[in-house]
């Protein structure tokens, strides 16, 4: 299987450049790494230590967050190195203040991963959740830096599970620690021979209690739309929105009979991926929806949906909903509940979320309510005007949530440890 994954990696890294011509995203993917090396060394002082650490994409980044913020406040001398698999992630947060240098991690092959942990030398790699690329793994035992991965959680159909992945599970025995959020994961991964690992919990929750304590700001210009919009009308936010989504809400959007302004964030804001979403929506609601790249805040206020087709601004429109839903329950699989439930609102998601620890527990306590049709669309925008309602869903998520807090001192205190080592 090892084999096979080299021979897969250096056929991706040939194929790249011409997958490139014919997809803006894999263009993207392909010329934020060619110039990688030399960033590298124009960027970091060779003088200074460095500890690096790589997000997958976006959601891994918000994850890294707080462990970031702890980096920069307990090790002000060191530089940190941030590294993106994803364009998705890089292009929004090229220019985040929390890192040093902001780049794309080159592809896992064994060329790549060597040079790239020669000229960083980290003196510690964290990972963030599910990031575990073997060639890389490699590079930083040989080279004995102390390697970590955070807000871990494995599940029995993982590849590191399957019979046939020993080159896998040998990547996952090379973290010096793995820092995961629930005793299933810590189970699991002793159930293959790996023992250096510690329930920590999940990083997001620190997140996004740090998020709701001080909300970040809308772009002045995108604030005055939003604001314009809203005009004090009760408002629900639909953050990763697939038309699968909109088919079973829209409807019984349609049909509320109370005052209620809508703010859909999509997954994707692609041209195509908006038409479809707009494609979705009964028409009495599509002749009312405006997009946020084309609204003007003299108009706005006449539109019944704010259609938001930029990324990177969803966790600063949870704080002004009354109610939201959360979208890729009915496509993909779910997207980020917590930026949504730490404001303890009404909030509803779609039936594929059996695999998100923290909508699986809120759903049971009764913190989110689930729909599997319009119906229970209807049903929900009917009780989530209910004080009685309200005031439940506010206490069971604000309760479940402060009691997940703490997750980045932990991994604090051990990465100390393997520092002064």
């Amino acid at each position: 299987m090892s084999v096979i994954y080299q021979f897969l990696i250096l056929l991706s890294q040939g194929l790249l450049p011409l997958g490139a011509l014919f997809n803006p995203k894999l263009k993207q993917f392909h010329s934020g790494r060619k110039e990688v090396f030399k960033q590298l060394k124009k960027s970091l002082d060779p003088a200074r230590k460095t500890i690096w650490v790589h997000a997958a994409s976006l959601g891994e980044y918000e994850q890294g967050v707080p462990v970031l913020e702890a980096l920069r406040r307990d090790y002000p001398n060191d530089q940190i190195l941030l590294s993106f698999f994803s364009p998705s992630g890089f292009e929004i947060r090229k220019n985040t203040d929390l890192a040093t240098v902001v780049c794309y991690l080159p592809i896992d092959s064994f060329k790549n991963a060597r040079r790239f942990v020669q000229q960083v030398k980290p003196r510690l790699a964290l990972f963030v959740k599910y990031e575990v690329w073997p060639n890389y793994m490699l590079a930083l035992e040989e080279a004995r830096i102390p390697t970590v991965l955070f807000s871990g959680i494995f599940r029995p159909s993982q590849i590191y599970f399957k019979w046939y992945a020993g080159f896998m599970r040998e990547s996952l025995r090379r973290f010096s620690k793995i820092f995961v959020q629930d005793q299933n994961s810590i189970d699991l991964l002793a159930s293959i021979g790996i023992a250096d690992t510690a329930l920590t919990g999940d990083t997001r929750f620190d997140r996004v209690h740090s998020l709701s304590l001080q909300p970040k700001p809308l772009p002045k210009t995108v604030a005055a739309i939003v604001a314009a919009f809203v005009d004090q009308t009760p408002c629900l936010v639909g953050g990763s929105i697939w038309p699968e989504d909109l088919a079973v809400l829209a409807p019984a959007l349609a049909q509320y009979p109370n005052p209620l302004k809508i703010i859909l964030a999509p997954h994707k804001v692609d041209s195509n991926h908006i038409a479809l979403l707009l494609e979705t929506l009964p028409r009495e609601l599509r002749e009312k929806t405006c997009l946020l790249s084309q609204a003007k805040t003299e108009q706005v206020a006449a539109a019944k949906i704010l259609m938001v087709d930029q990324i990177g601004i969803l966790n600063s429109l949870y704080p002004l909903a009354q109610l939201a839903y959360v979208g890729g329950g009915f496509k993909t699989g779910l997207h980020n509940t917590l930026e949504a439930a730490v404001y303890g609102i009404p909030l509803a998601i779609g039936p594929l979320y059996e695999s998100f620890k923290e909508a699986r527990e809120l759903a049971n306590l009764g913190g989110i309510c689930v729909l599997k049709n319009r119906t229970d669309a209807t049903d929900f925008l009917s009780k989530a005007t209910e004080t009685n309602y309200q005031k439940q869903v506010q206490e069971l998520q604000q309760l479940y949530i402060a009691q997940q807090l703490g997750s980045t001192k932990k991994i604090m205190t051990s990465v100390a440890q393997l520092l002064s080592e």
